[in-house]
């Protein structure tokens, strides 16, 4: 009982810090730029992308829930996404999430390859993703299994969008829901 007390009480705090922090207004390379920058090459015309594999970081994204079933746990965790697979809508993502309760802490690590259905300056974005996945929940289970994530985002201000999401780990054993926020840079 004094722990969940404490939980909610710490998650209380969070949530009172987060509204009162200012946060900087991030403006995507592609989003804040008129003319390009001197000696760039002329901007694409709208609607042609550019279809190659390119490195970079694409877009990041925090979001906090719940692991649903097997020993339910709170979950807090962050993605990246690190490269564009051959198009500006596949992107490959690592995402770690921690889980938080039920008398045990877990960590999750992921690698998956997720593609969006619309571009990132399109009003809702939603995603399909595969990928494998790394589990430890410090009570004896390790594993490394397949992984599905499933979502959409909608937008909250000019560089940031609503994230919802539904993770399936462990071959789709366990079942995590989660809300949080996104930001995207440029393609």
């Amino acid at each position: 009982m004094q722990r969940a007390l404490r939980l909610i009480g710490v998650s209380l705090l969070a949530a009172f810090a987060a509204s009162r922090a200012a946060a900087q207004d991030f403006v995507p390379p592609d989003r804040g730029r008129t003319t390009p920058p001197p000696g760039a090459a002329a901007p694409r015309p709208s609607g042609e992308s550019e279809a190659r594999f390119q490195l970079g970081v694409f877009g990041f994204s925090t979001r906090g829930g719940w692991q649903v079933n097997k020993g339910g746990q709170g979950v807090i965790g962050a993605a990246v996404d690190v490269a564009q697979l051959g198009s500006p809508l596949v992107r490959l993502r690592p995402s770690v999430e921690f889980g938080i309760g039920n008398s045990f802490t877990s960590i999750g690590a992921n690698l998956e390859v997720v593609y969006r259905f619309q571009p990132d300056q399109a009003p809702a974005i939603p995603y399909l993703g595969l990928g494998v996945g790394y589990y430890d929940d410090r009570l004896g289970s390790k594993n490394a299994w397949p992984t599905v994530v499933m979502g959409f985002e909608l937008p909250l201000k000019r560089s940031f969008n609503w994230l919802i999401e539904y993770h399936a780990l462990d071959t789709l054993r366990r079942s995590r829901f989660l809300v949080g926020l996104s930001t995207r840079g440029a393609n």
